[in-house]
């Protein structure tokens, strides 16, 4: 799983990324001007040469005054114990291309809680401290899934799938999850791309997809019903459920053990990858637009890799123009 492709794309939306900071960075949100956000959609690379593909990079100004400074983003999916010294280079590198303050932020996504104090980042000696370099953390392994679940915000439900919880409640969290998204008052595009983050780290089951539907049946009013039935349908899990059952019903009429296996192993593929092209093409419609039926055909040839590389060089997409060199570079 891409975890980086899946941060940015949910943080890339202004609507979202403001919910973000007024949930988790209160007292940051308070001086973003977020009437004037814009994306730095550059590479990034470290000092070393090496390609930074976890962070987001947004210009924007001090709300009430002309001064402007750049929100750096790092998302980090595992554990690293030189996430300290890399947010400093981070911060020398951008202060240095673009000549502005950098506010650094760290957002945390592994599995378990970082026990040990990242911050402020100190250099002693006996003397005198000769470095202090502090950065903003969220950690989502610390926070509690279900509190999160409660708030009507898109980005903490969209988080809460990062966050903890009893794994004996897990269907129950994804069910109250869609009912309370359904509740908040943002648009549909924004609910879809908060219902996809969510089910891609929380996926169900076909036996609990049935249960959660028939749970969803009987929800009142009408129109509430029918927003959480709308949700409750993520689009990558559909495609794999398809293949799995198409594969099974090929690897049956072989007749063969061994066929039933290779079957459904290849249902699970082809399911895999038709959920990958309606995710990518999904993203590049609320990216560029629509895409033209004679560029969708193209992807649609591509293997599963190149699908997954597509998934991650579209972040960086500005017009079709970009689309059409991809294309043209890699659906050979």
């Amino acid at each position: 799983m891409n975890h980086d492709a899946l941060f940015k794309m949910l943080l890339k939306n202004r609507s979202i990324l403001r919910a973000f900071f007024e949930q988790f960075l209160p007292e940051a949100a308070r001086f973003i001007d977020f009437g004037q956000i814009n994306y730095v959609d550059k590479e990034g690379v470290t000092l070393d040469g090496r390609k930074r593909t976890g962070d987001l990079l947004v210009k924007t100004r001090f709300r009430g005054k002309m001064a402007g400074f750049l929100i750096r983003l790092e998302h980090q999916a595992q554990r690293a114990a030189d996430l300290p010294w890399r947010m400093l280079e981070y911060l020398v590198i951008d202060r240095r291309k673009y000549r502005i303050p950098v506010y650094p932020i760290a957002v945390l996504s592994h599995e378990e809680p970082d026990s040990r104090s990242r911050v402020p980042l100190l250099v002693d000696f006996p003397n005198k401290r000769v470095l202090e370099f502090d950065y903003d953390v969220v950690d989502l392994g610390r926070l509690d899934a279900r509190m999160f679940l409660r708030i009507r915000n898109p980005a903490a439900l969209a988080l809460a799938a990062r966050m903890r919880f009893d794994a004996k409640e897990r269907y129950s969290l994804v069910r109250d999850f869609f009912i309370n998204l359904a509740a908040v008052s943002v648009d549909r595009e924004e609910q879809e791309l908060v219902a996809g983050f969510f089910s891609a780290y929380q996926p169900l089951s076909r036996e609990e997809r049935l249960k959660l539907q028939q749970e969803t049946a009987t929800i009142e009013p009408i129109a509430m019903r029918e927003k959480v039935m709308h949700l409750t349908n993520p689009f990558i899990e559909l495609g794999r459920e398809q293949g799995i059952q198409q594969g099974m019903e090929q690897g049956i009429q072989q007749g063969v053990e061994q066929g039933i296996q290779q079957g459904v192993e290849q249902g699970i593929e082809k399911g895999r990858h038709e959920g990958e092209i309606e995710l990518v093409l999904r993203q590049l419609s609320r990216l560029l637009g629509v895409v033209p039926p004679s560029r969708k055909k193209q992807i649609e040839k591509l293997d599963l890799p190149k699908i997954e590389a597509l998934g991650e060089s579209l972040l960086d997409f500005k017009s079709p123009a970009d689309l059409s060199r991809w294309l043209k570079k890699n659906a050979s």
